[in-house]
């Protein structure tokens, strides 16, 4: 009896997270969100990702990653091309991916979604130097990879990015999960 009971409860759980995400999207709710990681102890800046458009026939969705220097002193920090965040591919479940753009272009968009195939090359840096309260920001478009079977995959994909700073490394990033 307890075992029915267990399995019973089980399923409703499983049954309710489904009906969950889906009465989300139904009430025009976005399928994308992001989730911070925590800025390194000692980094002397604030770092924070924010969606700033869902996927339309015209655009695929769209992203901004902001800097603030925090530091007492000016400093030089050195960023991978184009900073502050450059990582512009990362893996979800099932091997799917993402590739972050600056602008897709029009081609990008068939069979009802927006694909990339990232492009190689990159790995040039740059030194900005910065006094407190000075910002700096990219922004990009989200691409499905060619590689991915199905359109924006449900998932969780983070991206991770590297900061130096007087000699120290810092790894900061974000999470970008669809439903």
């Amino acid at each position: 009896m307890r075992r029915r009971a267990l399995l019973g409860a089980v399923g409703t759980s499983v049954t309710a997270g489904c009906l969950g995400d889906v009465l989300h999207l139904s009430r025009g709710e976005s399928r994308f969100s992001i989730e911070n990681d925590p800025v390194p102890a000692d980094f002397p800046a604030t770092l924070s990702a924010r969606l700033l458009s869902d996927e339309t026939a015209a655009h695929p969705p769209r992203i901004r990653i902001d800097f603030e220097y925090t530091g007492d002193e000016p400093r030089t920090v050195r960023f991978n091309y184009p900073g502050p965040f450059a990582d512009t591919l990362a893996a979800g479940p099932d091997g799917s991916k993402l590739v972050l753009e600056y602008e897709a272009e029009t081609s990008s968009r068939h069979d009802g979604c927006w694909w990339a195939t990232p492009s190689t090359g990159r790995g040039a840096a740059e030194h900005r130097r910065f006094s407190s309260g000075d910002e700096a920001h990219v922004e990009w478009e989200v691409l499905t990879h060619e590689e991915s079977d199905t359109c924006y995959p449900s998932g969780r994909y983070h991206f991770v990015d590297r900061y130096y700073v007087d000699g120290g490394t810092y790894e900061w990033g974000f999470q970008l999960r669809i439903r």
